[in-house]
């Protein structure tokens, strides 16, 4: 059996369903041309920290679409490093739980018309004169164009034989109940501890409030940017755990791995558009969700307009993706990382750890706001001085 749709979104998750729900409510395609495929059986596992800056919240808002699962706000930062800890409030976005925030948005999809066939893997894809053929665990799809919104692991660029432009990052996340040392997620903080950055890693362990079964929980974990190899990512997490009074012995851990978003990312082919991780992430922070939502508005734009004129080429939205605020901010994040998380990297950590003024500025800049140059000349400054007095 096969069917035909103007565009075939390859993954269920934040990118796909926002995909899907941009180009129906954002950009008008009739929902009935375009069709979701994803392996997984909705509501899903994913194993993933939760957070979703306040500019992910807002762009889904834009959109009609308002959280409606169990969710904790983030009111501000904390970091830590070198027994010292920092912190500021903000208004930083909101915790979720994958296995619910992604069915919903994937429901709000099915609710507009969209054609959805979860549990359907992909095994094939292939280019026709008209588009292309995609084959799943039970049918057959032809499809004008299609958006590969299929995560790290995106079975659409192994299938296409798209190379990796860099080293993916590698993380563990648990949940517990909240223990005597989580006195910053209690009041909504996210906290940051650099201190494995003395352990070989290249990242930080967090701690971030979350809701379970509608108890309060701390969701745990660690980010290991994975610029070079050699860590043991999973002996820095217990040794982390341990200084908290877990055994990490007694916890479930979950592994995954990350797309890092560089100036080597390949975001479109012909007929063909990357979204989300499928294309990269923060390599900074390994975060993703909110990037994810953010960028396929961008897809979907152009989606919508090669379907009316009839085009195929998608370099204007990689263009436009590398120049959107999150895209500069992703290719911002990696060049930070490479500088915050090597062995040189000391003055900026201390600045961002003893810094009022740099901790504020960096949530503006998460959130999606872009930084004066005054505000850029006092952070220079102050990172200046702390190498001056390293």
């Amino acid at each position: 059996m096969t069917e035909t749709f103007d565009v075939a979104i390859v993954g269920g998750g934040p990118a796909g369903a926002s995909t899907a729900l941009h180009l129906v409510r954002a950009e008008g395609i009739r929902a009935d041309r375009i069709v979701v495929v994803d392996k997984a059986r909705f509501p899903r596992d994913k194993p993933c920290a939760g957070a979703v800056s306040q500019l992910g919240v807002d762009t889904l808002e834009a959109i009609g679409v308002r959280i409606e699962v169990p969710f904790v706000a983030m009111r501000g930062v904390r970091v830590r490093w070198e027994g010292r800890a920092g912190e500021t409030p903000c208004a930083m976005g909101v915790v979720i739980r994958r296995t619910e925030f992604d069915a919903q948005l994937l429901d709000a999809a099915r609710a507009e018309g969209v054609v959805v066939r979860d549990g359907e893997g992909l095994r094939a894809i292939e280019r026709t004169p008209r588009g292309f053929r995609l084959s799943t665990t039970t049918e057959s799809i032809r499809a004008r164009l299609v958006a590969a919104c299929d995560g790290a692991g995106s079975t659409t660029r192994k299938l296409l034989g798209l190379r990796e432009p860099e080293r993916k990052g590698h993380l563990y996340v648990l949940d517990t109940v909240p223990t005597a040392s989580d006195d910053a997620p209690k009041r909504g903080f996210i906290d940051f501890d650099l201190s494995v950055l003395g352990e070989g890693l290249q990242g930080y362990y967090w701690d971030f409030p979350t809701i379970i079964g509608g108890a309060p929980h701390v969701c745990r974990g660690i980010y290991h940017a994975n610029l070079a190899p050699g860590s043991d990512v999973k002996s820095a997490l217990a040794r982390a755990l341990a200084r908290r009074g877990i055994d990490i012995a007694d916890v479930k851990l979950r592994p995954f791995s990350t797309r890092p978003f560089v100036p080597g990312s390949t975001l479109a082919q012909d007929g063909l558009v990357l979204v989300g991780e499928a294309a990269g992430i923060d390599h900074a922070t390994g975060e993703g969700i909110g990037q994810a939502i953010v960028m396929a508005g961008i897809a979907a734009r152009h989606l919508a307009r090669a379907l009316r004129t009839g085009g195929s080429s998608f370099d204007a939205y990689a263009h436009d993706v590398r120049v959107s605020t999150i895209g500069r901010h992703m290719l911002q994040s990696a060049w930070l990382a490479r500088r915050v998380y090597a062995r040189t990297g000391n003055p900026a950590r201390r600045l961002l750890l003893r810094s009022a003024f740099a901790r504020d500025a960096a949530m503006r800049w998460y959130n999606g706001s872009s930084l004066s140059w005054p505000t850029k000349v006092r952070l220079g400054l102050g990172l200046v001085s702390h190498a001056f007095r390293s």
